[in-house]
Order: C-alpha cells, then structure tokens, then sequence
C-alpha cells in the first residue's frame, strides 16, 4: 500500500485505511524523520480502531503510553527513541510481554531487536517529499 498524501486529511484517510487493515494483535513500526508525523498517524489509527484520539500523544517522555478501547483490549503506543540499547531495560519496562500480548502495538523508533520479540510487523514509512506531502509505504 502506498500514498500520496498533500493535506493532514489525507494522511487521516490513508491512516484510518491502514487501521482497518491490520489484525487485532499486529505490531506496527512507524518509521520516519523527526516531524515526519508518525504520531499524527499514530492518532488516525488509534481512533478508527476506537480509542480516544484527544488520549493519543507522543510518548516520548513516558515511553509507553495505553489507550483504553471499549470491548478490545488496548492499543500499546511505544517509543523506541528513548529506549537506551541496554536489554535489562527493556525487560524490566516489559518490552517482550507488551509485544507479545494482545491488542495492537504502535512503535515510534522501532528498534531492530524488538523484532526478537514479534512474530511479525508492519511497516509504516513516512516521507516528507521535498513538496511538502508526505508518501505512507505500508511494508
């Protein structure tokens, strides 16, 4: 899946289509530059999955943030940024149990070892062309 998105709307509508999309426990990286706007896209998806969108927020400084949903269980919001490369960390935070566990997970910074811990991912790529609009690659 690839889109071209030239308005905030757009990357919404494509974010929302990528929701519905994903299975009930999919682990999804949200890759891109600073300001790219995965959380942007992390917050169209969480709301067409059911979330509260004023709830969704980078998490940088909290790590992990988790966003209740009515009959579901709740979407798991990870930066991987401010993760240090130190793996007692991770599973004293419980990196391994919240991959594996139900419910979707979004991850900003993924990093590459957390793939250890996953059966699988999706990819999510945002680019900010030189125009200005941003080009989702959904991997």
């Amino acid at each position: 899946m690839k889109f071209v998105c030239l308005t905030e709307s757009d990357s919404e509508r494509a974010a929302r289509e990528i929701a519905r999309s994903l299975s009930p426990n999919a682990v999804v990286h949200l890759v891109g530059d600073l300001g790219a706007g995965k959380t942007f896209v992390a917050r169209a998806i969480a709301a067409e999955l059911g979330a509260d969108p004023k709830e969704v927020a980078s998490p940088s400084f909290a790590i992990i943030h988790e966003y209740p949903r009515t009959g579901a269980p709740s979407i798991i919001h990870i930066d991987g940024y401010r993760l240090s490369e130190n793996r007692r960390e991770w599973l004293e935070i419980g990196i391994p149990e919240l991959l594996t566990g139900p419910g979707i997970k979004l991850i900003e910074w993924p990093k590459r070892e957390f793939e250890e811990f996953e059966d699988s991912h999706v990819e999510v790529a945002i680019e900010v062309r030189d125009d200005g609009a941003r080009e989702i690659t959904v991997h």
